[in-house]
């Protein structure tokens, strides 16, 4: 399927890998309420601008509500009314409810976010589903599973990993909790494949399936010898929430590349990025 693809975020974690074939919308969302029109025909609007993480929306819950929620579901608006043929939401994984026993989460699972950033991506989630009701054929909803690079801000995953190395008063608790981690450069990509497929599903898991502890993720991020160094300091044990790892089947029969492929990729980003630092 040829379609012009443009995109919210693009100097994000995300969005700043989308690549040349990925146009910049042009909005703020601010005040997201353009008429597109015609301009968007043949075009298909990928939204991963957002303020991530708990501890920067709680820092400003009414900014972070009007990014998150107003200004994704005006914009999601805004992109009905226009001629564009799909719009992909881009949302996370902790809106599914807690739930240890589940080996996989699906997109089918139930719900119940945890945190003021969850709810809120549940709340947009939830608005924009209403505003394509019409045409559910042109939203597709991605719940991402977690982003990790060694480039991350703060308050990340791959952030407090990489502070190991600068703070030596640090540790990593919770190293045996399991996560579902891709590189975000593997994120865009997936995102670009959607956004190029014939036909995308309502809800998909943006995830490979592969459990990785934190332990691991640390490892991988660091690389064996630097790990070594900081390895007493990664403490293990497991949280309240000792396991998010996705089921990927819905993306697989999507986009046709298995978890594990999506993995493979991700483990070649992080070495190179500690091969250029």
């Amino acid at each position: 399927m040829s379609v012009r693809i443009l995109a919210t975020g693009l100097t994000g974690t995300i969005g700043r890998h989308f690549g040349p074939s990925v146009g910049d919308l042009g909005v703020r969302l601010e005040d997201p309420t353009t008429n597109f029109g015609s301009s968007l025909d043949n075009c298909v609007v990928i939204h991963s601008a957002a303020a991530v993480g708990e501890a920067l929306v709680r820092r400003d819950l009414r900014r972070s509500y009007s990014v998150n929620v107003t200004g994704a579901v005006e914009l999601a608006r805004a992109v009905f009314r226009s001629s564009a043929e799909r719009f992909i939401y881009v949302s996370t994984s902790h809106v599914y409810e807690r739930q240890p026993e589940v080996m996989f989460l699906s997109e089918s699972d139930s719900v119940l976010p945890q945190g003021q950033y969850a709810l809120q991506k549940l709340v947009a989630e939830e608005l924009i589903t209403e505003v394509f009701r019409g045409e559910p054929s042109r939203l597709t909803i991605a719940r991402v599973f977690s982003v990790v690079h060694q480039t991350q801000p703060p308050g990340t995953l791959g952030s407090t990993i990489m502070s190991l190395l600068r703070d030596p008063k640090l540790k990593l608790n919770f190293a045996d909790d399991e996560r579902d981690i891709l590189s975000p450069k593997v994120i865009a990509g997936i995102l670009v494949s959607l956004a190029q497929s014939a036909t995308a599903p309502r809800t998909v898991n943006i995830c490979s399936g592969t459990a990785t502890t934190v332990r691991e993720t640390a490892r991988l991020l660091l690389g064996n010898e630097t790990f070594s160094q900081i390895e007493e300091r990664v403490i293990r044990g497991q949280s309240q929430t000792p396991r998010i790892v996705g089921n990927s089947d819905v993306l697989t029969n999507t986009i046709r590349k298995a978890g594990s492929e999506l993995f493979a990729a991700s483990v070649v980003d992080w070495e190179l990025s500690r091969q250029s630092s």
